[in-house]
């Protein structure tokens, strides 16, 4: 589990983007949400003001999943 720092935990950040992004995506295979979902917040986690990493992180997410899932041009 991942120590809560300045209002900050970071599982339950990751837990809530993986969900947002599953549930916008619920064909996607979980395995690539949850992987985009923690690359992303790994991402943000260090930044110095944390009260938009879900925001920012989901959006990362979002794109890197879509990205996985569409079909090659």
């Amino acid at each position: 589990m991942t120590k809560q720092r300045d209002g900050f935990d970071k599982d339950e950040t990751i837990a809530g983007v993986e969900e947002r992004v599953q549930a916008r995506f619920p064909a996607a295979p979980h395995e690539i949400v949850h992987d985009e979902a923690v690359a992303a917040v790994d991402k943000y986690a260090d930044a110095p003001v944390k009260d938009f990493v879900d925001i920012i992180a989901e959006r990362d997410a979002r794109a890197a999943v879509e990205d996985a899932i569409s079909p090659e041009a």
